[in-house]
């Protein structure tokens, strides 16, 4: 399933259908689309709770959160997703990482994930 949010930071609405459809047994299949210009991906095996704040209480699996911006420093969304990386270095458990996407991996992405879901 892919979830392409409009907004960010996620509104209230959009916290709660991801809520509920992170409870369903194929959450770990899940995928989160910021759409906000150009192509960047955020993967990490603690789950999308580390990105939008674990106060958010979603349940945590493999998820690949994308935003669509390259200069995230200056949008908010890097800066927290560097903080939460700097706060959780000495975890040997923590496997983040900013992989570059490019527009066809963007485009098969969209091909391949059903339903798509517009927040």
């Amino acid at each position: 399933m892919l979830f392409i949010v409009k907004s960010y930071p996620l509104k209230a609405v959009a916290i709660k259908t991801l809520q509920q459809a992170f409870r369903r047994a194929d959450s770990d299949q899940a995928l989160v689309l910021i759409d906000d210009g150009v192509y960047y991906a955020q993967q990490t095996d603690g789950g999308l709770a580390n990105i939008i704040g674990a106060s958010e209480n979603l349940r945590r699996s493999a998820t690949s959160m994308f935003a669509l911006q390259e200069d995230m420093a200056l949008r908010g969304i890097s800066d927290s997703v560097s903080q939460k990386l700097d706060h959780e270095a000495g975890s040997e458990h923590d496997t983040s990482s900013i992989t570059p996407v490019s527009l066809d991996a963007f485009v098969a992405l969209t091909d391949t994930f059903y339903p798509i879901v517009y927040l």
